[in-house]
């Protein structure tokens, strides 16, 4: 039986139109600070953010947006235009109550580059104000978040309330069409997938294709236009291998990693995550400041002492790498483990540190990856 949601009451105070509402959020999601800036609705699909948060280390982000509502039309039809300009194939829509309000809820998906995501999205019109909130998540994720969708329905509260002015329209379930069958292809017209083992790059892709590299896909762009920071440059593809090269501003290097990945560099550090929500490798450079990797590793384990109430340490050294692991730690009441893995950086005045957060089950993959990426460093220009 699925543990019950841990929510806090999320206060969103009306960035236009008096548009002050609030919502249902899991505890640990991170609301983003959102940018002042100027009204503009040149285009017929834009909107106005209202808000956006995120999972702590995850591909999945819930946000809200408003525009003025159309001249003329539905909800419905205003809906599907919306929906049909981001080119989101509706798979399900319907009347639905949201909170105090009453709307148009409905599901939908896009493909991008082979990756397939999926939207759960809301519209209500109120006074004339047309209000959307959506969730985006890898559709291998997605029927994880419907409790999260629906606590988050559930618990919408718009505060001005000004009243439906243009109907709903009918209500319609959309089913996508039906495929037709594939061609059974001969057996030696079938190139054998690649064997890989946990040595090679490959082992750790969670993806066939490079999707998750495009700069365009929406939880990059939606980063990108939050200021949290850029897909490093894409150097070289490999698909057999399902690996990609890519250049690493933060840490002024070169890394390899697997498909289906997300890597963001804001600058400071380089951050692999995990689209499964459960890993997240961060890479930077540490200054030496004269001091040891012993004495580096005794400042961050003296860091990790004062955050967390009753750490375990274990420090090892293994073929040009030198770690501490911190255990028994939690966030947000959720068990984590951590390992910080040092290796030489591109001079001596540094070293590049790989710090590793993970739930227990998933650390042994984690760290295994790690290590694959930071074997695949190099300094060269």
């Amino acid at each position: 039986m699925p543990e019950p949601l841990d929510l806090v009451r999320v206060n969103v105070p009306a960035r236009i139109a008096q548009l002050d509402f609030s919502i249902s959020l899991p505890r640990d999601w991170n609301v983003i600070e959102l940018p002042e800036e100027e009204v503009d609705f040149s285009a017929p699909e834009k909107f106005f953010p209202l808000m956006i948060a995120a999972t702590p280390w995850a591909a999945v982000m819930m946000s809200a947006a408003a525009r003025p509502g159309f001249e003329d039309g539905t909800l419905q039809d205003w809906s599907l235009f919306l929906l049909n300009s981001q080119g989101i194939r509706p798979t399900a829509f319907m009347p639905s109550t949201i909170g105090n309000v009453q709307g148009l809820v409905g599901t939908g998906q896009q493909e991008q580059e082979g990756t397939l995501l999926e939207f759960r999205f809301a519209f209500f019109e109120d006074g004339g104000r047309l209000v959307y909130l959506g969730l985006l998540a890898p559709e291998a994720i997605s029927t994880s978040m419907e409790p999260v969708w629906k606590a988050a329905l559930d618990g919408f509260i718009l505060e001005t309330v000004q009243g439906q002015t243009v109907p709903i329209g009918p209500g319609m379930g959309i089913s996508p069409p039906p495929r037709p069958p594939e061609p059974i292809a001969e057996p030696a017209a079938v190139p054998p997938a690649p064997q890989f083992t946990d040595e090679d790059m490959g082992f750790y892709a969670k993806a066939d294709n490079p999707a998750t590299l495009d700069p365009e896909h929406p939880f990059n762009t939606s980063l990108r236009d939050q200021g949290i920071g850029f897909v490093p440059n894409v150097l070289e593809l490999d698909a057999e291998a399902k690996t990609a090269r890519l250049g690493a501003g933060a840490i002024q290097a070169l890394i390899r990693v697997a498909f289906g990945w997300f890597v963001i560099d804001d600058g400071r550090r380089t951050m692999v995550l995990d689209p499964d929500e459960k890993i997240q490798i961060n890479l930077s450079v540490i200054p030496k400041d004269g001091r040891t990797i012993d004495q580096i590793l005794d400042a961050i384990q003296s860091e990790a002492e004062q955050s967390y109430p009753e750490p375990e340490f274990i420090r090892f050294a293994n073929d040009g790498i030198s770690a501490l692991a911190v255990r028994n730690i939690a966030v947000n009441d959720e068990a984590i483990e951590q390992i910080h893995m040092m290796v030489d950086w591109a001079d001596d005045s540094a070293m590049l540190r790989a710090r590793v957060t993970s739930d227990p089950p998933s650390m042994r993959f984690a760290v295994d990856y790690a290590d694959r990426i930071l074997k695949s460093i190099s300094f060269e220009s």
